[in-house]
């Protein structure tokens, strides 16, 4: 589909063109630097001069000329008249600004061309866009609107999107950030944060590459063809911000049923029976209750359908790579919070469950301890939080699961896709990410005086995290079944006997049999199937071939000589080479240092005769070993 017919099959029909180079008139912040100009034009005024000035500025007598220049409305009139002055000196105040306008309509002009010829229609407009842009179908926006190319130039350009959107939440415009600073691509991560656009909703576009045949085109063809999914992603995500303040407020409700008298009958269940702290308890139940209050919210939900009819099956490109970082949403999936933490009782011992326990690197010395060994080693505890409480608790040890760490790079998480058990991201010391492999086989059981100092200073030990309740309970039951799984005889491989005439090409074209019958076995293992011959008919194989070898066509020669090799011998007698029970002929290949080497072709339970009767595809096949199963 051409970009014309795409924009208009999605009613993308205007873009607003956006820069601060499209100002009618300059702002105080485009003037820097010109105070001695100014001062040449007060000097150089003539009397046709001051009568124009209080034409076009009547207080112009009755202010001072400091205070002038520093008069936006002065500035502007001076600016639209300037053509009338006689004071040259004029020119050079408003010469960057003009120079500027003139660069800026060169990208505008270029851009604005290309946009018409797809049937665009273009509105312009400076820094001040809002109720202009509103509308639009599409928006190019510069990213810095303003001569500074400041932090306040940005959020100018910022805010005014952000304006837009807030207007515009059901169906944002996509946009086109441009810029002629250098460091455009690596602003593109603060302008996803701030505006709240999705990557997919906007590309950056520097100023010169609009000159770049096709690229442009290639931008906004993107924005388009994936605008769609993107917008139903967006809609979910705002979704939440509509539902969760009506969901916080239901939940609010629910919450104020219980009082005073409530938590003191919780607070005994809880130091009598459960154990555990009553603040992180109510933490838990408010958690429940607004997740089942926020499941209700049918924008919710209905966006959330929406993304089930999503037709992802072309992927948009990845803009925004060096800030993707989806890991930090499942590491925030995978633990709670760290502050959580704080709502700890303080009686029993000084870890609960799913708490991860790591050491310090600075302590080199960690012989005799449980975290002794060369790999980087963590401890999760898989005990029962009601065993770990109070000042009398019921466990005497605490049970943890050992793991080991491996730096989170993506050859070692790749690796982990194959493994058990394993956690996708862990955080040492705040900062450093790794993945855990847990092993069922080493668990460890520390009691209440050990985790203490272990604690302490000498110890070295911390608490790297606390997993969710789900995290740390798939572990547990981990465990558990594998302490409870019963050992199994291993199934032996399953053996068939087979039985193998051989044929080879000879000179006159011929397909010609040895004079002999292998007798020989396909061992079918779980992975692979293996043909192996009767090591006591080697010999008489070996003479057989060599006799061939003098009588085989040309084509076949060297796989003759490649069957006579002690390689091939002792793969083909001895230890066997790796075959696929398969109706279609397969090639018999051998291993000859890490290589692969045909020697001929392997067909089961079929005539070789009829297979192969047509002379000219078997003439280089080398030898031909035809398996019959019905021994």
């Amino acid at each position: 589909m051409s970009t014309k017919d795409l924009l208009k099959t999605n009613k993308i029909e205007t873009v607003a063109l956006v820069d601060d180079g499209l100002d009618a008139t300059p702002f105080l912040s485009d003037l820097g630097g010109v105070r001695e100009q100014w001062a040449l034009f007060w000097d150089d005024l003539s009397e046709a001069d001051v009568t124009l000035l209080n034409e076009i500025f009547p207080d112009f007598s009755s202010q001072d000329a400091e205070a002038l220049i520093d008069d936006l409305g002065f500035v502007t009139a001076v600016f639209t008249s300037r053509d009338r002055f006689e004071a040259t000196a004029l020119a050079d105040i408003f010469v960057d600004f003009l120079a500027k306008q003139a660069e800026v309509e060169r990208f505008i002009g270029e851009a604005e061309k290309l946009l018409s010829e797809w049937g665009l229609k273009v509105i312009r407009s400076g820094r001040d866009f809002v109720d202009a842009a509103v509308s639009a179908d599409l928006l190019i926006v510069d990213l810095f609107l303003g001569s500074e190319q400041g932090a306040q130039d940005k959020k100018r350009s910022m805010d005014g999107i952000q304006a837009i959107l807030a207007k515009r939440m059901d169906n944002p415009p996509p946009v086109i950030l441009t810029s002629a600073h250098t460091g455009l691509s690596s602003l593109r991560h603060d302008f996803r944060d701030e505006t709240g656009l999705l990557a997919s909703g906007f590309r950056t576009l520097s100023k010169e590459e609009v000159h770049v045949a096709g690229h442009l085109e290639e931008l906004i063809y993107e924005l388009v063809s994936h605008r769609k999914n993107s917008l139903k992603l967006g809609a979910f995500l705002s979704s939440w911000e509509i539902g969760m303040p009506q969901a916080l407020k239901r939940a609010t409700t629910e919450m104020r049923k219980l009082d005073l008298e409530d938590i003191a009958h919780l607070q005994k269940l809880m130091l009598t029976d459960e154990g555990g702290a009553v603040g992180s308890y109510l933490v838990d139940v408010m958690d429940h209750i607004l997740l089942h209050e926020l499941e209700a919210e049918g924008v919710v939900i209905d966006a959330a359908k929406e993304l089930n009819n999503m037709t992802s099956f072309e992927f948009p490109p990845n803009v925004i790579v060096g800030s993707k970082d989806t890991l930090s949403v499942v590491r925030k999936t995978l633990y709670v919070n760290e502050k959580r933490r704080e709502l700890d009782s303080g009686d029993g011992f000084p870890v609960t469950f799913g708490d991860v326990l790591a050491t310090n690197a600075s302590i080199p010395d960690r012989v005799g301890t449980i975290f002794e060994g060369e790999e980087e080693r963590v401890y999760v505890v898989l005990t029962p939080i009601c065993d770990l409480v109070r000042e009398n608790p019921k466990a005497k040890r605490a049970l943890l699961l050992s793991g080991t760490c491996e730096e989170l790079k993506a050859r070692a998480y790749k690796g982990q896709n194959a493994k058990a058990l394993h956690t996708p991201v862990l955080e040492l010391s705040g900062q450093r990410r790794v993945i855990v492999n847990w092993d069922l086989k080493h668990i460890e059981t520390v009691s209440l005086s050990a985790l203490v100092t272990m604690f302490g200073e000498s110890g070295g030990a911390y608490v790297a995290c606390r997993m969710r309740e789900h995290s740390a309970t798939a572990l547990q039951q981990a465990l558990v079944s594998d302490l409870g799984r019963v050992g199994e005889m291993r199934v032996m491989p399953s053996m068939f006997p087979v039985e193998c005439k051989i044929y080879y090409t000879d000179t006159g074209k011929e397909l010609k049999p040895l004079n002999m019958t292998l007798s020989g076995v396909c061992v079918i293992g779980p992975d692979s199937s293996v043909l192996a011959f009767d090591a006591g008919q080697r010999r008489e194989f070996q003479s057989h071939v060599a006799q061939a070898a003098a009588d085989v066509f040309p084509n076949s020669a060297a796989k003759l000589a490649s069957t006579l090799t002690a390689e091939a011998l002792n793969q083909l007698f001895t230890r066997g080479f790796v075959y696929k029970m398969a109706k279609n002929p397969l090639p018999c290949e051998i291993d000859v240092e890490g290589k692969k080497v045909q020697i001929g072709k392997v067909i089961l339970n079929q005539d070789a005769m009829i297979v192969f009767k047509e002379p000219g595809p078997r003439q280089g096949e080398g030898l031909i070993f035809e398996l019959t199963e019905d021994v």
